[in-house]
């Protein structure tokens, strides 16, 4: 597990929450990447911008409450399931969102673009409907970070290959890990990297234990307790 790409992955999910863009634009910047454009609308907001090699990364916002935007989450209680085929089904508040920061984002990028993507709560959520609008050898690095549960099996056994890639990353006992806790949401199966107070766990999705911690549903936490572990991963042995 590249626990390093893990991190700045999770710092770009913690920067798309800047509202201000010139603020936005400066926070990543300061990350080292080359600022492109921001979405915002009602119920949603996401940065697009590129590395010094020249990869992309879409960075989406997760539920901006505490900034007064209600309409991100009637998007989270927008639950009630959308068809995408084969009997694959996702929740539409963050599907229907996602749609509309996909059309942004292919109008600002060449169309042969690799995307990476990722994003925290809501925009975890929606990282996972990738494969809804890019196909898979367009499909780079996917970060989920505390996201809910976004659709049922039939959607990850449709999108099996596309969401190989998927690094889902939980933390401690957090409340929305485990939403919509009604109906038949799952996370992707397989494994996901859970994170503790004291280190981490590697565990498959269905083995996380449940929780309803609130204070435990935060990217700087996310970001705080990987930098933790990157940070004994740095020390030298004797």
């Amino acid at each position: 597990m590249e626990f390093r790409t893990i991190l700045e992955a999770a710092k770009r999910a913690q920067a798309a929450y800047i509202i201000d863009a010139a603020a936005a634009r400066a926070a990543f910047e300061a990350l080292g990447y080359s600022w492109i454009d921001q979405f915002q609308d009602r119920d949603s907001q996401a940065v697009l911008v590129h590395d010094a090699a020249g990869a992309v990364y879409l960075s989406m916002s997760g539920t901006r409450f505490s900034a007064g935007k209600l309409g991100d989450l009637i998007d989270d209680l927008q639950t009630r399931p959308i068809d995408v085929g084969s009997g694959a089904r996702v929740t539409r508040g963050a599907y229907e969102s996602a749609a509309e920061i996909w059309a942004w984002a292919k109008k600002l990028a060449p169309t042969d673009t690799v995307w990476n993507v990722e994003g925290h709560s809501l925009g975890g959520w929606r990282t996972s409907y990738t494969p809804i609008f890019v196909p898979r050898a367009q499909i780079g690095r996917l970060h989920a970070f505390e996201p809910p549960r976004g659709a049922n099996a039939a959607y990850y056994s449709l999108f099996e290959n596309e969401l190989a890639s998927l690094e889902i990353v939980g933390n401690g006992r957090d409340i929305w890990f485990g939403y919509p806790r009604m109906g038949d949401w799952i996370h992707r199966p397989g494994q996901m990297l859970w994170l503790q107070s004291k280190g981490y766990e590697l565990i498959d999705t269905a083995a996380w234990p449940g929780g309803f911690s609130l204070g435990d549903h935060s990217i700087d936490l996310v970001v705080q307790r990987l930098e933790q572990i990157v940070s004994t991963l740095s020390v030298p042995s004797l």
